[in-house]
C-alpha cells in the first residue's frame, strides 16, 4: 500500500531528503530511521505506528505548511516494539547510520549530515532476534512459483514450493499439481509467503524478483558453491523458481548480512500424509479457537528444538512404514525403561537453542551469549554421547544421530577458554572475553582500571584542595569525565587560577574540567576503547569458528530435537497408558479402546472419566455408517479415530489398548463447518466444498471421516446428496469411511452396499430423561432422540410438546405413504397452541388444595358447593 509521503515537497532539510530517499527505498513497509538513541518514525509511518504500539504521536517541523508527525521507539527497546509490529503485520525497513558525526565531519564539513542506510527489511518470515520469535514454532518463509503455457487457466500448471526457516537454517523444495498447493502450504504453515503474482486461494506478498527457473539455478549454484545440482536432488523447473525467488527476497531483505541456509532438502509429495487445510482446522493439530491443541496436549519435549520437530512430526506424519517404524522404536527404548528417560530427559533441560544461536551468529547478528550458547549446548551434547554410550542395544534411529551429538571438542575448548561464565547480550561494551584469554587485553583492562583508580584519587585530592565535600567526578557521553558541583560552591571553581574550566551550567549544579582530569580520562578512554576493539576482534574471530562448523553444529541441534521428541512421545505414552501401534500396507484400521487424546485430557482435569470405544476396518467393512443423537459423541469418535492415524505416521504411541493402521496416504475430515463470509460462502456451501474435494482427492489408501453431510439445506436435498456421497465413497473413491450421520433412510443402503456397515452411538431414556452412553455398538440407532436432546439443551415444554406432535403426525405419515410430508394438513397452526405459559386450571387448582380428612361436614359442604360454582364459571 502507498504511503501518503510517498511524494516528497520541493523544498526539504537535508535531513528530510534523506528520509525520503530512504522512505522511497523502503516503500510500503514502515521505515524506522535512525536518530541517535532513537528510531523516529514520520507522516503515514508515525501514524501507523503510533496506533500500533499505542505510542504519543508528536510533531516535528513543517512539510507543505503542516505539522509533520512524528514519533519513536528507543534504540536499546526496539526489538520489542518490532514484535509488536509484526504481529500488527507490519514489515519494518531498519535505516541505520553507517558513519559516526566525526567521519561525517572530516568528510564533509562541520554541518555534514550523517550517512544513513537501510541495512535490513523485517519481515514476518525473516525473523532471527530470540524476542521475535516463538521457540516453540518454526519460522518459515515460503515462496511459491508456477510454470506452464502462459495461457493457462488460473491456478493450472506445475506448481513448487521453496520453503526456508532462516532462524535454523532448514531449506526444502517442495513440487505439488494445482490442488496440492493449499495443502501443502498448510502443512510448512509460513510466517509469510512471497510470490511474482496473485495466487489463487492463497494471500501472498509481492516478493523481490528470481522467480525463473534459470534464475534460481544459477542463485542455488552461487550460494551454495556446488557445480551440479545433483546433489540437492536435481529440482525441476518450478522448484528452481521458487528457489530463486526466495533466495532474491532473501537477498533483499537482508542486505549485507548472510542467513544461514542448508543445502536444500527435496521433499517427496508422497513422502508425507497429506491433509488439506480444512481437516487440519477440524482436527486441531497445532492450533485451537476454541480450547486445547493436540501439540499441547501430548508436548513434553524439555528443549525448544524439539518441540519444533514435533510439530514438524505431527503437521506431515511419514508415509514410509520402515521410517515410521524407525521412529516408534526410538519411542518403545525409551518408554521401556523409566530411568533412562528420565535420565535423558534431565540431560537435555540443559540444552540452550543451538539452533537458533547458530541462526543469528551466521546472519551478523549474534551476540557473545549466542556463543556461549554454543559452548554450553555442545559441551551437553557430548556429555549425553558419552551417556548414550554406555546404553545396551540402542535402537537404529539413535544410532544414527549419534554421531552427530560430539566431534565440536576444538570449538568447544576455545569457546571455553574466550569467554566469560556467562556473556552479555549486548557487545558493544565489551566485558565477554575471559580474564587470561588475552594477554595484550588484560593489559589495556589493567590501564582502563589504574586510570579509573587514578581518577577516584584525583576526586578525593579536589575535595581536599577546594574544600567542597560533594565535588563528584562523574561521566557522560556528551562531555566524558567531568568535575560537578552544587550551584553554591561553584564560585570557588570559577576564579582564574583554581585549575577549573567553566563546561556547562544546569539547574542545580555546575560542571568543570581540568587539565590532569583530562590526562587521566585520555588514558582511561584510550586504554577502554582499545580493549573493546580488541574484544570486537576477538568476538568475530569466534564467530567465523563457529559459522566454519554451521553445518556440523545444525546436525548436532537435528539430534537432540530427535532424541528429544522420541523421549517425549515416550513420557505422554507412559503417563497415558498408549500402546505402539502396529504399521501395516494394507488399507485397514483396527482400534481396541480408542480414546481422543484431547478430550481424555480435559475430562481427567475435571475428574470424569473417558468412555474409550473400539473401531474395526477392513476390506469387507471399509464404510462405516454411524448414526444416534447429537451429543452422543459421534463426532468425538470420529476424530479420534483420524488422530490415532495421524499420531501413529507421526511416529508416536497413540491412546489405545490395541491399534493396527493400514498406511493412510490422505486424511480427510469434514466434521463442522462455519460460514466463510470473507469469500462469500455459507455453511453449506463451505461443506459441499470441502466435501467436493475429498471426493475428487481420496484415494482407496485414504482415510475419511464425514459428519452430517447434506444437513444444510432442505430435508430432500440434503438426504439425496448425502445418500450420493455414500454411494461414490463406497462405490468409486473405496477409502476406509467414517460417515455420521441422521437421516435414517441411509441405512436401507446396507442391503446393497457389501461393504458398508453400521452403527450407532448408544443412548437411553429412563424416566423421560435421556442418558448418553458415548458407546459404539454395532447395528443401526432406533431413533435421534433429536427431543430428548433438546430437552437437555433448555427448550420451553410447549415447544417440546408441539415437537412431538408434528413428529407423531410425520411418522404416521411415513406410516402411510412413504413419504414424510404426509397428514400435515390437518396440524392446528402452532402459533395457536405454543403459549408462553400453560393457563392454570381454577378447578384443578381447588382441588388440590383440599384436604377431605381436615374438613368438617360443614366445611366439606361449602367445598363442594365452591367446587361447583367454579365448574360453571369454567363452562
Amino acid at each position: 500500500m502507498a504511503r501518503a509521503d510517498a511524494t516528497p515537497p520541493a523544498a526539504l532539510t537535508p535531513m528530510m531528503a534523506q528520509y525520503h530517499r530512504l522512505k522511497a527505498e523502503a516503500a510500503d513497509a514502515l521505515l524506522f530511521y535512525r536518530m541517535g538513541d532513537f528510531f523516529e518514525l514520520f507522516f503515514d509511518d508515525a501514524k501507523a505506528a503510533a496506533a500500533c504500539l499505542d505510542i504519543a504521536l508528536t510533531k516535528r517541523g513543517e512539510s507543505g505548511g503542516e505539522p509533520i508527525p512524528m514519533c519513536g521507539v528507543p534504540v536499546h527497546s526496539a526489538d520489542a516494539y518490532l514484535a509488536r509490529l509484526i504481529r500488527g503485520g507490519h514489515r519494518v525497513a531498519i535505516a541505520e547510520q553507517i558513519e559516526s558525526p566525526a567521519e561525517a565531519r572530516k568528510a564533509r564539513g562541520a554541518k555534514a549530515l550523517v550517512d544513513r542506510a537501510i541495512v535490513r527489511l523485517v519481515t514476518p518470515g525473516t525473523l532471527t532476534e530470540e524476542v521475535l520469535l516463538d521457540s516453540a514454532a518454526a519460522n518459515w518463509l515460503a515462496a511459491v512459483a508456477k510454470v506452464g503455457d502462459p495461457g493457462s487457466a488460473p491456478g493450472a500448471g506445475e506448481w513448487a514450493i521453496a520453503a526456508a526457516d532462516i532462524s535454523t537454517g532448514r531449506f526444502e523444495l517442495v513440487a505439488c499439481g494445482p490442488g496440492e498447493l493449499a495443502a501443502e502450504l498448510a502443512q510448512i504453515g509460513p510466517a509469510e509467503i512471497i510470490a511474482d503474482e496473485k495466487v489463487p486461494g492463497i494471500t501472498t506478498v509481492r516478493g523481490k524478483g528470481g522467480f525463473d527457473s534459470i534464475a534460481g539455478e544459477r542463485a542455488l549454484h552461487a550460494r551454495f558453491g556446488v557445480a551440479t545440482l545433483d546433489g540437492f536432488g536435481s529440482p525441476g523447473r518450478a522448484e528452481l523458481a521458487a528457489a530463486g525467488g526466495l533466495l532474491a527476497y532473501l537477498d533483499a531483505t537482508q542486505k549485507d548480512a548472510v542467513p544461514f541456509l542448508a543445502a536444500p532438502r527435496r521433499i517427496a509429495r508422497s513422502a508425507h500424509m497429506a491433509i488439506d487445510p480444512a481437516t487440519r482446522e477440524s482436527l486441531e493439530i497445532l492450533r485451537s479457537p476454541y480450547g486445547t491443541s493436540l501439540f499441547a496436549t501430548i508436548d513434553r519435549c524439555v528443549t525448544a528444538c524439539g518441540k519444533r520437530l514435533l510439530a514438524a512430526d505431527l503437521s506431515a506424519p511419514l508415509t514410509d512404514r520402515r521410517a515410521i517404524e524407525a521412529r516408534l522404536a526410538l519411542v518403545a527404548w525409551f518408554h521401556g525403561a523409566s530411568l533412562r528417560r528420565d535420565r535423558v530427559r534431565g540431560a537435555l533441560k540443559a540444552m540452550p537453542d543451538l539452533g537458533r544461536a547458530l541462526g543469528r551468529l551466521v546472519a551478523g547478528r549474534g551476540s557473545p551469549r549466542d556463543l556461549a550458547s554454543l559452548r554450553d549446548g555442545l559441551t551437553a551434547a557430548a556429555r549425553l554421547r558419552a551417556e548414550l554410550d554406555e546404553e545396551p542395544e540402542r535402537p537404529p534411529l539413535l544410532e544414527a544421530t549419534m554421531p552427530d551429538l560430539g566431534g565440536h571438542a576444538a570449538l568447544v575448548d576455545r569457546l571455553g577458554l574466550a569467554l566469560i561464565e556467562s556473556p552479555p547480550l549486548d557487545s558493544a561494551k565489551g566485558g565477554f572475553i575471559a580474564e587470561g584469554y588475552d594477554a595484550a587485553l588484560d593489559a589495556l583492562r589493567v590501564a582502563a582500571s589504574d586510570g579509573r583508580r587514578a581518577i577516584a584519587q584525583l576526586e578525593a585530592r579536589y575535595r581536599d584542595a577546594t574544600g567542597v565535600a560533594s565535588l563528584k567526578i562523574r561521566h557522560n557521553a556528551v562531555l566524558g569525565y567531568h568535575v560537578e558541583v552544587g550551584a553554591r560552591h561553584a564560585d570557588a571553581l570559577m576564579v582564574a587560577d583554581s585549575g577549573f574550566t567553566h563546561r556547562q551550567t544546569l539547574a542545580g549544579v555546575v560542571r568543570f574540567n581540568s587539565p590532569d582530569l583530562h590526562a587521566e580520562a585520555s588514558r582511561v578512554v584510550e586504554a577502554g576503547g582499545h580493549a573493546i576493539a580488541a574484544e570486537h576482534r576477538h568476538f568475530a574471530d569466534l564467530t567465523a569458528l563457529a559459522v566454519a562448523t554451521a553445518a556440523a553444529i545444525a546436525a548436532t541441534a537435528d539430534a537432540i530435537a530427535r532424541i528429544d521428541v522420541g523421549a517425549s512421545n515416550a513420557a505422554r505414552a507412559a503417563e497415558g497408558g498408549w500402546c505402539a501401534p502396529s504399521l501395516v500396507d494394507q488399507p485397514c484400521l483396527e482400534i481396541d479402546a480408542g480414546r481422543h487424546p484431547v478430550v481424555e485430557a480435559a475430562l481427567a482435569a475435571s475428574g470424569d472419566r473417558f468412555i474409550a470405544n473400539d473401531v474395526a476396518i477392513g476390506p469387507h467393512d471399509r464404510l462405516w455408517l454411524i448414526t444416534g443423537p447429537n451429543m452422543g459423541g459421534k463426532s468425538t469418535f470420529l476424530r479420534q479415530v483420524a488422530l490415532a492415524a495421524l499420531l501413529a505416521q507421526a511416529g508416536s504411541f497413540v491412546p489405545a489398548a490395541r491399534a493396527k493402521i493400514g498406511i493412510v496416504d490422505r486424511l480427510f475430515s469434514r466434521v463442522g463447518a462455519a460460514d466463510n463470509l470473507a469469500r462469500g460462502r455459507s455453511t453449506f456451501m463451505v461443506e459441499m466444498v470441502e466435501t467436493a474435494a475429498i471426493l475428487a482427492q481420496a484415494t482407496p489408501s485414504s482415510l475419511v471421516i464425514l459428519d452430517e453431510i447434506g444437513r444444510g439445506t432442505s430435508t430432500y436435498d440434503g438426504l439425496a446428496i448425502a445418500w450420493a456421497v455414500v454411494e461414490a465413497m463406497h462405490d468409486t473413491v473405496r477409502a476406509r469411511t467414517l460417515f455420521a450421520t441422521h437421516y435414517h433412510e441411509l441405512t436401507r443402503l446396507a442391503d446393497r452396499l457389501d461393504a458398508l456397515s453400521l452403527h450407532h452411538v448408544r443412548a437411553r431414556e429412563w424416566k423421560g430423561d435421556l442418558v448418553l452412553l458415548h458407546e459404539v455398538a454395532a447395528g443401526p440407532a432406533d431413533r435421534s432422540y433429536g427431543i430428548a436432546v433438546a430437552r437437555l439443551a433448555g427448550v420451553p415444554g410447549p415447544v417440546l410438546a408441539r415437537a412431538k406432535s408434528v413428529l407423531a403426525k410425520l411418522e404416521a405419515g411415513r406410516d402411510a405413504t412413504g413419504g414424510i410430508a404426509a397428514g400435515l394438513d390437518d396440524l392446528p397452526l402452532f402459533a395457536v397452541l405454543v403459549q408462553a405459559e400453560p393457563t392454570p386450571d381454577p378447578l384443578l387448582a381447588a382441588l388440590a388444595a383440599t384436604d377431605p380428612d381436615a374438613l368438617t361436614p360443614r366445611e366439606a359442604l361449602d367445598a363442594l358447593y365452591a367446587l361447583k360454582r367454579l365448574a360453571a364459571e369454567a363452562t
